[in-house]
């Protein structure tokens, strides 16, 4: 079907963005994740015609964190290349920012457009107040116009898109009752209802429904209906229907965005036929035909939008880059840390001029929607500083904010941001750590490193490329003079010296009940067996669990027995790792259920460790509070932290907290480095509620295992603490689950410091295994002989990969 025609005349400013799988219209934008999965994207809104011939750029989605509205190229921003060896400017793509205080908490921002000198804001809520704000930029002169809704007889009624068309018209479309029936309303500038049209056919068998409302130009509003049909119907500010486009399935089925081209033509952001790459490229409304294709870098960014200037924005997990058709690598126009913007992420930019935008973003500390006024800041006009590098393979708000706050009470260092993400691809996601090594190796490591893989760390320490975190602890003035938890420094030390900064750190070990173990003095398989032969019949030692499941805890838990990561000695041939396989010959290849019903299942998986059925319970321990549950609950009595069965009884493992850091052994800044790990093991840090895992302080260590011993309370309007008793539900009945005593809280602290190292897993390691020990399982060969075959290739892999 078609009908009406494409008035070449007159350039019809076309903003579409569909979702693969159609969904219907939403109030934000949402495009996928870092790594490169689109997802869907809807909603945008519309792009202004300023001169009858373009856009201005503005996108009109309400946004969530992260997510922007559009941004015009305006050249002062700095080139941005993930493969450039300079470090970045901590001078460049800045902007400072004015908050504009017209929002009010529970608004919704559904548009947001620049007009005749003013800024409008068109907002929503749950309470059906629908209006516009109109602000100058510089936050006077602000007022609000109520947009009314029309009466209906259903109490259920939304905004599902909204639209200020240049010339002069307010749009909304409304879904009012659970029928999703669709609604077009048009008001003029006085906020008088001018006409309603209702958009859904009605007919109860066909099921259509407003995916889009976005500007037709000359004051015309372009609906985007899908479903069952799949059309673009164009209106006139006197509601007529002006035009009327079908759009073909099979092109916009893997049409990720959809923006006007010229005269008749739509620029795609369009998946191949496997799914598996997405090119930007024109598509020609009259005869179908596609244009040249353009494969743009859209792995690392979070959200995608059209803007004037350039044919895309991009928003990522660094700043706001933009990327015209044939570039290589995007543009950044602005940069979150140099700019000192505390915020998750930015949701839409409305361009003023070529040196000044406003957006809307949350903010970091309170998430509270703001909206602000920026202004490009000349590098010359920025104060020199000492600059230096924080580089990790992926760089959180909670980080950046930190970075922004020691940059702005420092006189003498700035840190800019190195994140390694963005070179992620989806071909080859071990890009990444293949940069990182070759910069770390090849003297470009960052003057901080935040640490994420214990392995690689372990390497770097041995090459010497790390400074002595030990020494510049021991010579602190004020944190020389503090006690730390030693098996954490231990658990992280290499050659018996400490590389990294570790703020905090959370165990992983295994726990039994005192009456099936006692407090035993060794913790092998043999010990296991010996313990499961008194327990009932069919007791299992680790619940359900499937030969593989049980190599890969095994190796995560107990790895460092057979594999000695210093050294780079293997140990498979020992008589533990032996009675390992033995064990896991007697488990499934795959997992088997029986069949019970969602509550029997519940309940038999809540009650097992109760019921003497399975023997050690796995316990992940942030901190000892947030153990009562699974220690009072789910086990019901007294236990012992006996931890993996391993050689040597130390089946317990330590992993670094939120954050843990590496300086440089060859930066020129180590001074301005340690100035900032240093905080996070200050007092200060280490007894805050930012430090969510346990403090390596030992002090603030102590505080918080003591809190373990507190009844939970509220505070209430006085002020007061309000104590209440913790209920825990187990098989159907309540039990009240109460703190601990503080000898149970002695003996907690007690086995933390017991452990000193960290887990070991290896993808490699794990697949030999797997594949030598088939002919074991198989009974084709005994458990010595699939040993030292094993053995014999972890030694030859780990010689290779030293």
């Amino acid at each position: 079907m078609k009908r009406g025609s494409w008035n070449k005349g007159i350039a019809l400013c076309l903003t579409v963005v569909m979702c693969m799988g159609l969904a219907a219209c939403s109030r934000s934008n949402v495009v996928g994740s870092q790594g490169g999965d689109m997802g869907s994207v809807e909603d945008t809104g519309s792009v202004e015609d300023t001169d009858g011939a373009g856009d201005t750029g503005s996108n009109e989605n309400a946004g969530s964190a992260g997510d922007t509205g559009s941004v015009s190229d305006t050249g002062n921003g700095g080139d941005y290349s993930p493969a450039s060896d300079a470090n970045p400017s901590g001078k460049e793509n800045v902007y400072s920012f004015q908050e504009l205080d017209v929002l009010r908490s529970d608004d919704n921002v559904s548009g947001m457009y620049y007009q005749d000198g003013k800024l409008y804001l068109l907002v929503d809520n749950y309470w059906n107040r629908f209006g516009c704000y109109k602000v100058n930029v510089d936050g006077s002169d602000s007022s609000y116009l109520e947009l009314a809704l029309p009466e209906r007889e259903e109490s259920y009624s939304r905004i599902e898109c909204t639209l200020l068309t240049h010339a002069g018209y307010f749009y909304a479309v409304e879904s009012s009752g659970y029928e999703n029936r669709y609604f077009l309303h048009c008001w003029d500038m006085d906020g008088v209802l001018q006409w309603s049209k209702r958009l859904d056919s009605g007919d109860a068998q066909e099921w259509i429904y407003c995916s889009q409302l976005l500007d037709g130009g000359e004051g015309r509003a372009l609906v985007i209906l899908s479903g069952d049909r799949r059309e673009a119907v164009l209106y006139s500010p006197q509601g007529e229907e002006s035009s009327c486009w079908e759009l073909d399935r099979d092109i916009f089925d893997r049409t990720n965005m959809i923006y006007a081209g010229d005269e008749g033509t739509l620029q795609l952001l369009l998946y191949d036929e496997e799914y598996t790459k997405i090119f930007w490229t024109s598509y020609d409304l009259e005869t179908g035909a596609l244009g040249e294709q353009f494969e743009p870098p859209l792995n690392n960014f979070y959200t995608i939008n059209k803007s004037s200037g350039t044919d895309l924005l991009l928003v990522g997990n660094m700043g706001v880059y933009t990327w015209n058709a044939g570039d290589a690598e995007p543009t950044m126009l602005m940069n979150y840390v140099n700019s000192g913007l505390s915020a998750n992420g930015i949701n839409r930019v409305q361009i003023i001029d070529d040196r000044h935008f406003v957006a809307l973003y949350n903010d970091h500390a309170s998430w509270e929607q703001k909206c602000a006024y920026f202004t490009y800041v000349d590098p010359a006009d920025i104060p020199d500083k000492e600059e230096l590098v924080l580089g990790g393979m992926y760089i959180d708000y909670e980080l950046k904010d930190k970075v922004i706050k020691f940059n702005n009470a420092s006189d003498k260092y700035r840190i800019t941001l190195r994140d390694y993400s963005e070179w992620n691809t989806n071909e080859d996601w071990d890009t990444v750590q293949t940069r990182l090594n070759s910069d770390i190796m090849d003297g470009r490591m960052p003057d901080i490193m935040l640490l994420s893989d214990l392995n690689s760390y372990v390497n770097y320490a041995s090459e010497g490329v790390l400074a002595d975190i030990g020494a510049l602890l021991e010579e602190d003035p004020e944190l020389g003079e503090l006690k730390y938890l030693q098996n954490v420094w231990d658990a992280y030390s290499v050659d018996g010296k400490l590389y990294a900064v570790v703020p905090s750190f959370n165990v992983y070990t295994m726990i039994a009940k005192k009456s099936l173990v006692g407090e035993p003095k060794s913790w092998t398989m043999a010990d296991v067996q010996a313990t499961l032969a008194d327990m009932p019949t069919g007791a299992t030692a680790f619940g359900d669990i499937t030969r593989g499941g049980f190599i890969y805890r095994m190796l995560s838990f107990a790895g460092r027995d057979f594999v000695d990561v210093e050294s780079g000695q293997c140990h498979f041939n020992s008589q533990n790792f032996m009675d390992m396989l033995e064990y896991a010959a007697a488990l499934p290849r795959e997992q088997t259920w029986e069949y019970r019903d969602d509550y029997d299942s519940f309940i038999y998986e809540e009650s097992q460790y109760r019921e003497n059925r399975t023997l050690l319970y796995s316990l992940f321990i942030i901190n000892l509070p947030n153990c009562k549950y699974q220690i009072r609950g789910d086990m019901g009595e007294e236990i012992s932290y006996v931890g993996f069965p391993s050689a040597d009884s130390n089946g317990s493992i330590l992993s670094a907290g939120e954050y843990s850091f590496a300086i440089s052994a060859d930066s020129g800044q180590q001074e301005g480095a340690w100035q900032f790990v240093r905080c996070f093991l200050s007092p200060e840090y280490q007894s805050s509620a930012e430090c969510d895992d346990m403090p390596v302080l030992k002090s603030a260590f102590l505080a918080k295992a003591q809190e373990g011993t507190e009844r939970p309370y509220w505070i209430d309007e006085s002020g007061e603490k309000q104590y209440y008793d913790d209920i825990w539900i187990i098989d159907g009945e309540e039990v009240n689950v109460e703190p601990f005593t503080q000898d149970e809280v002695d003996e907690f602290c007690e086995f933390i410091y017991t452990v000193n190292r960290t887990a070991y897993y290896d993808d490699h390691i794990y697949d030999i295994i797997m594949e030598e020990a088939e002919a074991f399982f198989a009974g084709q060969k005994n458990v010595q002989e699939v040993a030292d075959n094993i053995q014999s290739r972890a030694q030859a892999f780990v010689n290779e990969n030293r």
